[in-house]
């Protein structure tokens, strides 16, 4: 740490050292004490040269550095000078000037005088031809001898120019400044200005307190403007898309390539007006789902809802290919209504560690390939810039038009109020949009890359090569709905707007029960669906069986029981229709068993012990009792060849 004497910071103030003292003695000054040696006895003060004045810190290290600068030579510093290429054009211009004045100056010879005269008579002409320019004969000579020792650039004025001006914001100051004003938060200049300075004075360790005190908000303000590059704020302070939306490289695409429907983009697009739908108090703000020609900039197909949805991009893309084909491919964005599993798949959204089986898309049904946006790459669709047509040339037509955000809201809708009485039907608006979009904004001159300032209508149809069209039954049957696998348990089942409707046949209950299927659905018609397995083939059709109300009449449940006994007799004619007869099942079980038991029973062991009675007192008569007969001899060797013989039989 530096300090100063009480005589130098007394210099420093330009008052005497007695003044310094009476600072210290009152404790307005912060000082060490310290004893002095040798000669200079008695108690000293130091001053800390970071707790003075920040002015007076300044002034001290000029005069430092004054005086570390005497007596050294000053050589002269070597020009350097700007490529002409690289200067502005009024410099390249000045330097023209200059050189003109010098060549004629050079070919100016009055008879009858001198080079002396000759160049005073010359400054006076220029003088009166240039009134606002300052010129004098040594400004001729310095401007001749700089080109002639440095080339043309030299002739450029340089003063104030060099860059070597001692900056209001010290580079390090600003570094400060940047890390807090360079964030999202937005930040205020003066409130970074605040930080920056309680960071400067709470790290002393870190940062010279001669930084302090800071210069002028307005000081800030140039070097902002100066300093930071405009992508790096859009960067830093207004986020990456901004960035790339505003100062990203811009990829300009050929058209010429490209035939009609080729590529549709689709995208939904929020309605700036107010209209009333019929089911709120309140005004509400409705959707465009629209699908835009690429080739033409056409609008092919488009749907007004109040709510985006899948199918209200189904319906759209039903009203684009009914009136102008099947396009070859569809570009759209990443939201959901587009990433449905049955419409275009599920995309990144499609989880790697599920088998399920996923049927057919109905973008592959029509054979329409699909490709998504990058993310946050909206500004890659050119249907954004349609949109914004649409609402500078058709949204601001209404009374009830809102605006894109609170600075564009119109006054009169404080007048208007809150009340949906007080806007359009939602009806009335579709139809205005069905005609403002066929009517108008497709024979618009378009002045696009591609598009030779033709209308849309008309470039559209000069560039139709080739049109891909299905008949209306096919074309139901290919954009149909698909629900995902499903078992079939008493009929199968679909979700619409958060309901389930249960489907039933008796083919399906017969043929297919607890089988895997799926089931493809027209959403405007929901009388029956296909069923489908998970081969994708198609299995059978199933009605829709609605739910009971607990008031039903005596007919309506009379009806389902019917229905309920059709399967019964279904099932119960099985065997009828298959032709199966056989005998009584007890009359089969005794036949069998009687002719079991004619069979016999036959017994082979390998030996036979006999057992005999081992008791010797044992009476005779009573073992004949027992045996039903008298005691005779028992011959052995005729058993066993008896049993021999039978053996073999």
């Amino acid at each position: 740490m530096e300090y100063l004497t009480v005589k130098e910071y007394a210099e420093l103030r330009g008052c005497t050292e007695r003044y310094i003292r009476k600072l210290i003695d009152e404790d307005k000054l912060m000082v060490e004490e310290s004893w002095g040696n040798r000669g200079n006895k008695g108690l000293n003060y130091q001053i800390p040269l970071a707790s003075i004045e920040p002015e007076l810190q300044a002034k001290y290290r000029r005069i430092q550095s004054r005086k570390e600068n005497a007596g050294k030579p000053k050589g002269r510093k070597p020009i350097l000078l700007p490529d002409v290429e690289q200067m502005a054009q009024s410099e390249r211009e000045e330097i023209v000037f200059w050189q003109n004045i010098l060549t004629e100056w050079k070919n100016y010879k009055p008879p009858g005088k001198n080079r002396k005269e000759a160049t005073d008579d010359f400054v006076l002409y220029l003088r009166e031809k240039y009134p606002d320019i300052t010129f004098s004969e040594r400004i001729l000579y310095r401007k001749d001898k700089a080109l002639r020792e440095h080339g043309p650039a030299a002739l450029v004025d340089r003063r104030g120019k060099h860059g070597k001006h001692k900056k209001a914001v010290p580079d390090k100051v600003f570094d400060v400044f940047e890390y807090f004003y360079l964030d999202q938060s937005r930040k205020s200049i003066q409130l970074c200005i605040t930080l920056t300075e309680l960071e400067i004075r709470q790290h002393p360790d870190k940062y010279d307190q001669s930084l302090l005190p800071l210069a002028s908000q307005a000081s800030f303000v140039r070097e902002v403007e100066r300093s930071i590059p405009v992508p790096v704020l859009k960067y830093f302070r207004l986020g990456e898309k901004a960035f790339k939306d505003e100062c990203g490289n811009y990829i300009e695409r050929s058209y010429d390539d490209l035939h009609s429907n080729d590529i549709w983009v689709c995208d939904n697009h929020t309605f700036d007006v107010f209209v009333n739908n019929g089911e709120s108090e309140k005004p509400v703000r409705v959707y465009l789902t629209g699908f835009l020609d690429v080739r033409s900039r056409k609008m092919v197909g488009w749907y007004v809802t109040d709510a985006p949805s899948s199918d209200a991009t189904l319906q759209a893309l039903r009203r684009g290919i009914a009136a102008y084909g099947i396009p070859k491919r569809i570009y759209s964005d990443n939201g959901r209504e587009f990433l449905t599993h049955d419409i275009g798949g599920r995309g990144f959204r499609k989880s790697a560690k599920t088998d399920e089986h996923e049927p057919p898309t109905i973008l592959q049904h029509l054979q329409i390939e699909f490709r998504t946006a990058l993310v946050k790459n909206a500004r890659a669709k050119i249907i954004e810039r349609a949109f914004l047509e649409i609402k500078e040339s058709f949204s601001k037509l209404f009374e009830g038009y809102t605006g894109g955000n609170i600075l564009e809201r119109p006054e009169r809708l404080k007048a208007i109020g809150k009340k949906a009485d007080n806007f359009i039907i939602l009806d009335d608006f579709s139809r205005y949009v069905d005609t403002f979009l066929t009517g108008w904004f497709n024979k618009q001159n378009h002045s696009g890359t591609g598009m030779n300032g033709k209308s849309r209508d008309e470039v559209y149809a000069a560039c139709l090569y080739e049109q891909r069209l299905a008949t209306p039954e096919e074309l139901n049957l290919m954009m149909m709905r698909t629900t995902r696998m499903q078992t079939v348990n008493r009929g199968v089942k679909i979700k619409f707007y958060d309901e389930d409707i249960r489907f039933y046949s008796d083919e399906l209950i017969m043929q297919h029960d607890h089988e895997k299927v799926y089931v493809r659905y027209n959403p405007d018609d929901l009388a029956q669906v296909r069923i489908y397995d998970e081969q994708d083939r198609f299995l059978c059709t199933a009605k829709q069986q609605p739910k009971l109300s607990y008031f039903a009449s005596k007919d309506e449940v009379g009806e389902r029981m019917r229905e309920n006994r059709l399967l019964e007799k279904t099932v119960r004619a099985y065997k009828k229709q298959k032709g199966i007869e056989a005998d009584d099942e007890l009359e089969l079980i005794m036949r069998k068993a009687e002719s079991n038991m004619a069979a016999g029973e036959r017994l082979d062991p390998k030996i036979i012990t006999p057992i005999r009675a081992v008791d010797d007192n044992y009476e005779a008569d009573v073992l004949a009792a027992a045996v039903g007969g008298t005691i005779e001899p028992i011959d052995w060797t005729e058993a066993l060849e008896r049993m021999e013989k039978a053996k073999k039989e």
